[in-house]
């Protein structure tokens, strides 16, 4: 891949430096385009505005009745999704879920 001379030192570190800093800046976007997941409960007490509540059953949903929540704050969203009826009852475990809301 590189070929480093003898009297090649220079090469060597700027080879090194450049591995360096893409790893780095590999790190970095992972972190920037990483979706987190939180629970509704966290995401409100954050700040977050609920948007928009919607239901859908069909094809996306494997014809199964969904909530999706969808929330902002500022620059970031968050969509929740539940099942139609796990919504409905809004237990604690349910609305503490932090599996349930992807943040972006």
């Amino acid at each position: 891949m590189f070929s480093i001379r003898k009297a090649g030192r220079i090469e060597e570190e700027l080879v090194k430096k450049f591995v360096l800093s893409f790893v780095v800046f590999i790190g970095f976007y992972a972190s920037a385009t990483a979706q987190e997941q939180q629970s509704l409960r966290t995401l409100l007490g954050k700040g977050y505005d609920v948007k928009g509540v919607t239901f859908a059953m069909g094809q996306s949903t494997e014809n199964r009745e969904a909530i999706l929540v969808t929330l902002q704050k500022e620059k970031s969203i968050a969509v929740c999704y539940f099942a139609a009826s796990t919504y409905i009852s809004l237990q604690t475990n349910v609305i503490d879920d932090s599996k349930r809301c992807d943040v972006r």
